[in-house]
């Protein structure tokens, strides 16, 4: 059995995540099968939409897998992005494909989301989740930051939303996913195995949004964080991190332990990258936010915080990473600005059929 199923029903392709003991974690090699189905159904008129899930578990996708990736990026290089250890280049080729694609790609995510299981989520063009969605970004744990066009899709949300998470690695639920704006509503997950039918039974030209219109809900209520979006905005609208955590360490208010923990325990280049990508200037496209995201990991691989956050996560476990910085004091602008300079950026060959302007 592969990691990943792929099938043709009626005029439907179907991409089944099918790895639930590691939920759902993205190789390179899902990925690579994942790209190779998408490529083949861009052109293949016998497939009229794609539909993306996942086995039944506790997790649409937790992620690419960590431990694969930090392998690969040891042993690869960047200035070469054609080979098959490139693990970057090939998750974030096929989060492209996913954006672009120009048959109708709908991802239904039951559960949890972290990290590139968001790319598969909300690059699609029509991206639904459950009551039971558990939505987080954690990179910046382990020393990365938010990828898979985080810069983009984090924005949707209302405020500085989608920056808390990205600084603190919140989980949050269907309430604060809908309210802030990420998206739009949400389909209950026992109606899941219907819609998947209907859909897969469609006739070629049929309007799949027709099928998904009746199954959205919009009562998913107020969410968590939301109820504190004033307070949320307003501390994270003062001009620097090292403020920010100044005042959360001053501050009663109840999110605020949880803040300045994040601010002062998390990777602070990190943390200084993540925002300067949600505070900073735009990206103009999925393309471009993907590119920036490939030179960004790339150029934070020098500093060695990606390998001492999975060591401490994941291998020893002893959750005690030693950060090339100490705190966020530490990281000077100029160290952000070398990181998202224009010049020199390393990049990858993504799909031909991107680059021939379809």
């Amino acid at each position: 059995m592969s990691d990943v199923n792929i099938a043709v029903n009626g005029s439907s392709g179907r991409i089944t995540l099918a790895r639930p003991k590691a939920l759902h974690a993205l190789t390179t090699a899902m990925c690579q099968i994942m790209t190779e189905a998408l490529e083949a159904w861009w052109h293949d008129d016998k497939v009229a939409r794609i539909l993306l899930t996942a086995e039944e578990s506790r997790a649409f996708c937790a992620g690419g897998d960590i431990r694969e990736a930090l392998a690969l990026a040891q042993n690869a290089n960047p200035q070469n992005a054609n080979q098959a250890g490139d693990y970057f280049a090939c998750e974030y080729g096929m989060h492209m494909l996913i954006a672009a694609h120009p048959k109708p790609l709908i991802t239904i995510a039951d559960g949890l989301v972290m990290g590139g299981g968001a790319g598969l989520l909300f690059h699609a063009q029509h991206a639904l989740i459950t009551e039971n969605i558990d939505f987080t970004m954690p990179e910046a744990g382990i020393g990365l930051f938010p990828d898979v066009g985080a810069s983009l899709f984090l924005r949707r949300a209302r405020g500085h939303l989608g920056l808390y998470v990205a600084l603190t690695g919140t989980r949050i639920g269907v309430g604060d996913v809908v309210a802030s704006g990420l998206l739009p509503d949400y389909i209950a997950s026992a109606d899941v195995p219907n819609l998947v039918a209907e859909l897969e039974n469609l006739d070629a030209e049929a309007d799949c949004e027709a099928v998904i219109a009746p199954y959205r809900r919009d009562d998913a209520g107020a969410g968590t964080l939301m109820a504190h979006i004033d307070w949320i905005d307003e501390i994270l609208s003062l001009p620097s991190l090292e403020a920010v955590r100044d005042k959360a360490l001053e501050s009663t208010h109840e999110l605020a332990p949880a803040l300045a923990e994040a601010l002062t325990k998390r990777c602070p280049l990190s943390l200084k990258v993540a925002h300067r990508l949600l505070t900073g200037a735009v990206p103009d496209g999925y393309i471009s936010a993907l590119m920036l995201d490939y030179a960004l990991a790339w150029r934070m691989m020098n500093y060695g915080d990606f390998a001492e956050g999975v060591r401490a996560a994941v291998v020893d476990k002893d959750q005690n990473p030693i950060w090339t910085h100490k705190s966020l004091e530490e990281v000077g602008d100029a160290d952000i600005d070398s990181l998202f300079a224009e010049t020199n950026r390393p990049s990858f060959a993504y799909s031909s059929l991107l680059r021939k302007g379809h």
